[in-house]
């Protein structure tokens, strides 16, 4: 999955974009030109100029704060020292227990390692790799090898459970209590209705029990991760959050209950959520506080700090562009352009 940047700010633009727009050829470069085009025409901040980011799913930005999707928890920044100082004092780990000697690997670079034998296991938890990735053949081959360990959690059977070697059920939204973070910052919260059937259990259940399981530890020797309970975790969260762009320090399960949700940053500035982002126009993007120091859109390769202080002393938007480079398989007429329209 590209990432979807306002170079340095952490927020990746407010704008509705069409799931096809960032699944497409040069993905992120033309994500990034739409970024441009909102700097431009000052179209940040303002109402009527935007409201949703450019995610797929509408809680596919808790995922992003969290770093569920390979960054690290409240945007912060891998190649920035502090910041991973600051997370192992959170967490209370030594620094080097943390992954920062490169870029986040995505998927298919992981995917390409399990098909060089360097990578011998795979946990896929709520997708279905085996139908939603590109060239499927290939992946499922991939995913079928013997030497590969496969575990896959889900609340369903799918085409990726069908190539496991270990199958969690899980419990879904009803079945469980947590908070869920909308497109546009809006914090709700789900209490559980009902118990899940069978052997389901909650993710949180599925991964402490691992956790014990494998008796991972912090620097004093207790278990870590120390958290059990929804709630517990909320306001480990919420520390974790403290001074990060997705601040949540004024926010608790007893606010969110009988309400239709709260929008970060929710802190001692905001008590009661913040509706819009960088109407004074002021951004996330100073050198010491951003999440990312940007990438060269052609090859990816992530800029040094140096570069991006040099580049960006003062922490301001920048406008960054792109070549175009033409797709490496160009539509025949075996395989034709798709045209989509409305009749």
């Amino acid at each position: 999955m590209p990432t979807y940047q306002l170079l340095g700010t952490a927020d990746r633009l407010l704008s509705t974009v069409l799931q096809g727009f960032y699944q497409s050829h040069q993905a992120t470069a033309a994500a990034v030109q739409v970024n441009n085009v909102h700097l431009v025409r000052g179209m940040l901040g303002r109402p009527g100029c935007g409201v949703l980011q450019m995610n797929g799913q509408p809680t596919a930005e808790n995922t992003r704060e969290c770093g569920a999707d390979g960054d690290l928890a409240g945007f912060r920044n891998w190649a920035n020292d502090s910041h991973i100082e600051e997370l192992a004092r959170l967490w209370n780990v030594d620094p080097m227990q943390i992954p920062h000697y490169g870029p986040p690997t995505h998927c298919m670079q992981m995917l390409r390692y399990a098909e060089e034998g360097s990578l011998r296991m795979l946990w896929f938890t709520a997708t279905n790799p085996a139908v939603s990735l590109p060239e499927l053949s290939r992946i499922r081959r991939i995913l079928s090898q013997d030497r590969l360990f496969l575990v896959v959690q889900d609340i369903f059977p799918t085409e990726t459970t069908e190539l496991a070697d270990v199958v969690l059920p899980a419990a879904t939204w009803g079945e469980k209590t947590g908070t869920f973070t909308n497109a546009d910052r809006t914090v709700h919260i789900s209490d559980k209705a009902i118990d899940p059937p069978g052997q389901a259990r909650a993710d949180l259940d599925i991964f402490v029990d691992y956790a014990r399981r494998m008796d991972f530890r912090d620097q004093d020797g207790r278990p870590f991760p120390p958290w059990t309970a929804p709630e517990e975790i909320f306001e480990a969260w919420k520390a974790c959050s403290a001074g990060r762009p997705c601040d949540y320090t004024a926010l608790s399960y007893e606010k969110l209950r009988g309400g239709s949700g709260i929008q970060w940053p929710c802190n001692a500035d905001h008590p009661d959520g913040a509706e819009r982002l960088y109407a004074d126009g002021r951004f996330w993007a100073q050198p010491d506080y951003c999440e990312t120091y940007g990438k060269d859109l052609i090859i990816g390769a992530p800029l040094e700090p140096t570069e991006y202080r040099a580049m960006n002393p003062h922490g301001k938007a920048v406008i960054k562009p792109a070549e175009y480079v033409a797709p490496h398989e160009r539509p025949s007429a075996d395989y034709p352009p798709v045209r989509c329209g409305l009749a």
